[in-house]
């Protein structure tokens, strides 16, 4: 049984705080899964104690408070429980247990237009789904120019909204949202509905809402989005919290954390079979010769790895390679020996290979090295470790992408 973490009785009980827009405490979901129908009858006239269910945890004792003005993202794997949550804070979800707290009026923007009637037309469905997010009558028809050239959908207002494409359907169920002057908007994975041109007229919304104080959560994959906009982050994992805080701190452990999920899962696909040699040891490291498995951008580090053959019959002469990749299986760099034209060296029972990386440009992430030893020519491989020695780049979030460019700005 989930219940309130300690201490939370007497923050139910505390005063409300003006400053506070949502405030959640030992907020716990819980669902019944039945495996057949007849489960559901066989528990209702139970008079034992066994369970004809299993019980599922979408939430379990999430504290978190937003205050007002404040953007939150939210963030976790897809099942980690973020629109359960979202629904619990707009109220079409009841908590098993905890509580929470909304102080304003919410514009949930979560599934758009679910509640519309397919047979009333657009123009009908803004009072309906107007009326309830909260609006009168009054204010729908005051603002009703306003929702109509937003939605920018023609004669189709007075067609029926089942005639709609999906985009003209969102685009309505958008418009119609976002103009009831909310105190709270709730956000999930919504922004990029409709073409470019109305993409920018929602985000544009978003920034004016921001701006005039409204408080936000914001549901997102985006990790850049998550970064740029919100203030505070919640990092949702099994319907648990697994941190909140600071943005930037909370977005870089998720990353890594599902760099580390993809890097564990890439190198137990790794085969190496029928090789001449081993390589024994791989290690990134700074100019100091310590290693390291965290670095900043723009930092020089060194890549060593060991070998020893495995046969007494290996080859005359041999060449190496190295391979960068990010964490998503994203190739960022490779060369060989050959490349730069050092040639093939005399093959030996044990050895030793350095490679230099001055003021390496990556921006934050995670990285892998696969590093192998070829033939003469280039095109046998004798040995290979791939997905090895991960480490991972910080930078200042001077920039997003691949490599942090050198540059200079002029604006007249």
């Amino acid at each position: 049984m989930v219940s309130p973490k300690a201490g939370s009785e007497n923050m139910l009980q505390g005063e409300k705080r003006p400053d506070i827009a949502i405030r959640t405490i030992g907020l716990s979901k819980k669902y019944l899964i039945y495996e057949q129908p007849r489960d559901r009858l066989f528990q209702m006239f139970n008079f034992t104690r066994r369970k004809y269910y299993l019980e599922f945890w979408a939430l379990q004792n999430i504290d978190f408070s937003v205050n007002k003005g404040e953007t939150l993202g939210i963030i976790g794997r897809n099942g980690s429980g973020k629109s359960t949550l979202l629904q619990l804070i707009c109220g079409t979800l009841s908590p098993t247990c905890g509580s929470v707290e909304v102080n304003g009026r919410i514009a949930p923007l979560l599934e758009l237009g679910s509640g519309f009637n397919p047979e009333y037309t657009g123009l009908e469905n803004v009072y309906l789904n107007g009326s309830i997010l909260g609006m009168s009558t009054e204010e729908i028809e005051r603002k009703m120019k306003t929702i109509l050239a937003f939605a920018d959908i023609g004669d189709f207002m007075h067609r029926p909204v089942k005639t709609y494409s999906s985009g003209m359907y969102a685009r309505l169920a958008f418009a119609v949202a976002i103009h009831t002057d909310p105190q709270i908007l709730l956000i999930d994975e919504i922004l990029s509905v409709g073409d470019v041109a109305f993409q920018r007229k929602c985000i544009q919304r978003f920034y004016e809402l921001r701006d005039n104080g409204c408080t936000i959560l914001f549901v997102s994959h985006d990790t850049y989005q998550v970064k740029s906009i919100c203030q505070k982050v919640l990092y949702l994992a099994n319907g648990r919290n697994i941190k909140y805080g600071d943005a930037s701190d909370v977005v870089d452990q998720y990353v890594q954390d599902m760099q580390r999920l993809q890097t564990d899962q890439l190198a137990n696909d790794a085969q190496h079979a029928n090789q001449l040699f081993s390589i024994t040891k791989v290690v990134l490291e700074n100019e100091n010769g310590n290693a390291v498995q965290q670095i900043r951008s723009g930092e020089t580090v060194i890549l060593r790895f060991k070998y020893k053959a495995l046969t007494e019959n290996i080859p005359d002469r041999i060449s190496f390679v190295f391979n960068l990749y990010r964490q998503d299986d994203f190739y960022v760099c490779g060369a060989t020996t050959l490349m730069e034209q050092i040639p093939p060296q005399p093959a030996k029972r044990e050895g030793e290979v350095t490679i230099r990386f001055p003021e390496l440009p990556l921006t934050a992430g995670t990285y892998l090295w696969r590093v192998a030893i070829n033939d003469d020519g280039g095109m046998i491989v004798h040995s290979s470790a791939k997905y090895v020695c991960s480490f991972r780049v910080i930078d200042d979030f001077r920039s997003v992408g691949l490599i942090d460019l050198k540059r200079s700005w002029t604006i007249q």
